[in-house]
């Protein structure tokens, strides 16, 4: 592994760290160290829109979210997560298709489900609504 590649690691984990103890300011400088040395960084990009979906900056994360999305279409939570961003931006029907396509990636995604029953019922869809409660519950009663 050469020296580059070592640092942002070494960064990445120094990111995660700050980013799990909702040290927000801190995780997202690392993040974006990381982007400027490499754009394309996967883990960068999808947590630092996570972390932006998290602080609200719900515009801003929805361009990573689906940059992340680009760079590998077969990651169930960033369609999750860009979903929620939909929904906080009042665009429901987008919210529910990618809540959707993190179910078809993903089946046993309690929180896609879950997530989904939200956007029923904001659609007041209560039928589908209590399905995908019902679902989520399944898969994780607690």
């Amino acid at each position: 592994m050469n020296n580059n590649n070592l640092k942002i690691k070494e960064t990445f984990v120094s990111a995660l760290q700050n980013h799990q103890k909702n040290n927000f300011k801190v995780a997202e400088s690392l993040y974006k160290e990381i982007l400027k040395t490499k754009p394309n960084h996967f883990e960068s990009v999808f947590y630092l829109g996570a972390l932006l979906v998290q602080t609200k900056n719900f515009d801003k994360a929805k361009q990573l979210l689906q940059k992340a999305i680009q760079i590998n279409p077969h990651f169930a939570a960033a369609y999750n997560n860009l979903g929620i961003v939909f929904m906080e931006l009042g665009e429901d029907k987008k919210a529910m298709s990618h809540f959707q396509k993190a179910i078809q990636i993903k089946p046993d995604f309690e929180n896609a489900h879950y997530n989904l029953g939200v956007a029923y019922k904001q659609l007041n869809e209560f039928k589908k609504a209590i399905n995908s409660y019902e679902k989520a519950i399944q898969i994780n009663p607690n």
